[in-house]
């Protein structure tokens, strides 16, 4: 694989922390932003000739553009974006305030549109980059409880395809990864927040729920290894996909969605074309 600079969101855990070791064993020249650089640099090591750890808060545009300064003043260029931070809160509609479901979207969304609008104006230069946002399973189907979660990862989906198409002409390739379950951290206790309260009428469920949470921990089917070598493969293709399930539960949950939808769209076509303007007759 030619050499590239790589800049990662979200490195010190999970998918990121994972992707950032395997591209630094192959000699990648890697920037990995975490809310907390030096759990990153106790994971990974200090700043060396191959590796630049920041601290960035992605709600804040200052701070992203003083992080992608650091990271031209040392390498260059940006090759790959990896827009992989994400923060999780469950809880019903009824139940999360204002508040939890705003700060699940200022990560997952607002933080994806800052990255965007500061790195690609250089990749735009560059005539040349790739961009892998990451969606999720749960932006193909929404479960009770996930409706903020999932909301952010349905918003992902829109954002990823217009921008795919507004850069395109500049060289740029766009993937929407949308992975399954991965074996990392994300179903614990300390990355799986619930909301704060949770009402009598929805304990029972949520309790249901935690509970296939917990059971799933450390059964995920996705390898995150793997995941690393896949992104890797995909910044060498000349055509990459524009949206790709990663995993076999992705791949699964992708077919059976469309043939749900392709199957109600069909059983209430009468009343989709029922508000149609009357064609005149000649």
């Amino acid at each position: 694989m030619n050499k590239k600079v790589w800049f990662i969101t979200g490195g010190s855990k999970g998918l990121g922390l994972t992707l950032t070791k395997a591209l630094l064993k192959k000699g990648q020249q890697v920037v990995t932003t975490s809310r907390n650089k030096e759990s990153l640099i106790e994971k990974v090591g200090p700043e060396n000739e191959l590796f630049l750890p920041l601290n960035v808060s992605l709600t804040d545009e200052k701070d992203i553009a003083r992080a992608i300064d650091l990271a031209l003043k040392k390498f260059g260029r940006i090759d790959v974006l990896v827009n992989n931070a994400g923060y999780m809160i469950a809880g019903a509609v009824e139940d999360l305030t204002d508040e939890e479901v705003r700060a699940c979207f200022d990560i997952n969304v607002f933080g994806t549109l800052n990255m965007l609008r500061a790195v690609t104006p250089i990749m735009r230069e560059q005539h040349s980059g790739y961009v892998i946002n990451t969606s999720s399973i749960s932006g193909l189907y929404a479960g009770a409880f996930e409706a903020t979660y999932a909301g952010t990862k349905f918003a992902i989906n829109g954002i990823t395809q217009a921008f795919a198409d507004e850069v395109k002409p500049f060289g740029i390739h766009v993937i929407n990864a949308a992975p399954g379950y991965l074996r990392t951290e994300f179903l614990s206790e300390t990355s799986y927040s619930m909301s704060q309260t949770v009402g009598a009428a929805y304990q029972e469920a949520v309790k249901e729920r935690l509970g296939f949470v917990k059971a799933m921990d450390g059964n995920q089917a996705g390898d995150p290894k793997k995941v690393a070598e896949l992104y890797m493969k995909l910044v060498t293709m000349e055509e990459p996909p524009l949206e790709l399930m990663i995993g076999s539960d992705g791949y699964d949950m992708a077919m059976l969605m469309s043939n749900q939808k392709i199957a109600m769209t069909e059983k209430y076509k009468e009343l989709s074309k029922s508000v149609d303007y009357k064609k005149k007759e000649s």
